[in-house]
């Protein structure tokens, strides 16, 4: 028997047959992604159904020097989905992984596994709670955790602000807990508290996020509680949209509006009811402020003074719940900024390609059906003119490629956006796909000489960017990684040069 034969048998005796998977038809099922990436198909895929589980799984990866890589759910869509970053590993998903371990209303926080969906949590806070995790607009069966993980974005606040706890299984077999959890033990009678994420020490909750140092078994989300507020949507010109943005810091630096934008051209699928694909220059941004009504009332005169000559059309929606709204999408901005997740922008794939999502489950992946997509992904400050330059810009390489790019800028923190550039192509046609990723290499290499860079990388783009030889940073990233996990058994390659 070679390694890989031996680790699959380890990992039945060990975990259980049913939860290893060597099929031929399942290991190439699972390397079906949106992006159409090319991968070999994974030695195995295994789904631990607990953390021992997890334990035993890295026990063996390391007896058998065969590498696993980790995904919480695989819906990563646009940058990679469950393909590993190197061929050769078995697949680790830890969907099964879905208990809500403790939900803690006095310190506002739950614990949960990555299995934890975003609809599984809402459900149950919706309906136990006065609580709330912001959630993204990507589908309701999407992982927090792997989303959190991934720095990903979430409407009306910044979600990686909500990060609170890790709970963390090392290649060695250890785990290390985060903050001040590390001091409480199950067995004892002290219950942990969660109101401190950073501990005291070193805070190293940040090295386990985009990163292959360990694999997460637990996180700690902090909640929120759901009060009223007015949701802004507005649609402006681009020929508005520097001063658009200037307006807007204003108000957030004179504390009148909530510190959240999100502003995407109206060609994108999702915010228009025609599916416009020709790119217009107009603009519809979403934004929000809290407070009583009477305090709302006055900041939205405000709001109306500094940009309503700005904007061709200016929407204050309520937050409370209702229907018959001015656009189908208003209804979803308000479900969102309650915590509740929506299937609407995969469904407005969907419609581009009359396709039903109703019996798939949402599994994009494996609907060749619709369009693929690839996204790009640079942080970008929170400045007009340096928004402007990357929107021409990524203009610029699409006109080259002969691409209609679709634009999305949303808040990460006080002076930075997520740019999402997305290109989407048809998945049977080989010259379309080898197009998109040439734009995608291109796009990247083009952002690089203006200074701007990944705030999230596909598995394309972590051997251009992060496997630096030379670089301090990743040479650091890659001397932390030999410490923990000294076999290279976890991720290989994901954020970290690839042979430490």
């Amino acid at each position: 028997m070679n390694n890989y034969e031996q680790a699959i048998q380890a990992w039945k005796d060990k975990i259980g047959a049913t939860k290893v998977e060597v099929s031929t038809e399942q290991r190439e099922k699972y390397m079906q992604n949106i992006t159409e990436y090319q991968a070999e198909p994974p030695v195995a895929i295994l789904r631990p159904a607990s953390r021992s589980d997890v334990e035993a799984i890295v026990a063996v990866a390391n007896k058998y020097h065969v590498p696993i890589y980790v995904v919480s759910t695989g819906k990563n869509w646009g940058i990679g989905s469950k393909v590993p970053v190197k061929n050769g590993c078995a697949l680790v998903i830890l969907s099964d992984m879905k208990n809500i371990i403790e939900v803690n209303e006095k310190y506002r926080y739950a614990i949960i596994e990555p299995g934890v969906t975003q609809k599984q949590l809402s459900d149950y806070l919706q309906k136990n709670t006065n609580l709330m995790l912001p959630s993204t607009g990507s589908a309701e069966n999407t992982s927090i955790v792997g989303n959190i993980l991934d720095r990903g974005s979430v409407f009306f606040n910044h979600r990686y602000d909500f990060l609170t706890g890790l709970e963390v299984l090392l290649a060695n077999g250890k785990v290390v807990r985060t903050g001040f959890w590390h001091y409480f033990d199950s067995n004892q009678t002290k219950v942990p508290m969660f109101f401190h994420p950073p501990g005291v020490g070193p805070d190293i909750k940040g090295i386990f996020t985009q990163s292959n140092l360990g694999i997460v078994t637990a996180m700690v989300v902090r909640l929120k509680p759901r009060i009223p507020s007015t949701i802004v949507y507005a649609e402006l010109k681009e020929d508005n949209f520097v001063a658009f943005i200037d307006a807007f810091i204003k108000l957030k630096e004179n504390n009148l509006i909530n510190n959240w934008l999100m502003i995407t051209n109206t060609n994108d699928p999702r915010t228009t009811v025609a599916n416009q694909f020709n790119y217009t220059g107009n603009w519809s941004a979403i934004f929000n402020f809290y407070g009583t009504e009477q305090l709302r009332d006055l900041y939205k005169k405000e709001v109306e003074k500094e940009i309503h000559k700005l904007c061709y059309n200016l929407f204050f929606i309520n937050s409370n719940i209702e229907e018959n709204l001015n656009h189908r999408y208003h209804l979803i901005l308000q479900k969102l900024y309650n915590g509740i997740p929506s299937n609407y922008s995969i469904e407005t794939m969907g419609e581009m390609n009359s396709f039903d999502f109703t019996n798939s489950d949402y599994e994009v992946d494996f609907c060749k059906e619709i369009s693929g997509f690839r996204a790009v992904a640079p942080a970008v400050p929170l400045e007009a003119r340096a928004m402007k330059e990357v929107i021409d810009l990524v203009n610029k390489v699409s006109k080259e490629f002969e691409i209609t790019p679709f634009h999305n800028f949303v808040t990460i923190g006080d002076m930075a956006v997520e740019g999402l550039f997305r290109a989407y192509f048809n998945r049977e046609k080989e010259e379309e796909i080898t197009k998109v990723n040439q734009w995608a290499e291109e796009l990247d290499k083009e952002l690089e000489k203006i200074g701007i860079y990944p705030y999230r990388m596909s598995i394309k783009q972590m051997n251009y960017f992060s496997n630096r030889q030379t670089d301090t940073y990743w040479e650091t990233i890659a001397a932390i990684k030999k410490q923990l996990d000294p076999n290279n058994i976890i991720s290989p390659g994901k954020y970290c040069l690839e042979n430490i």
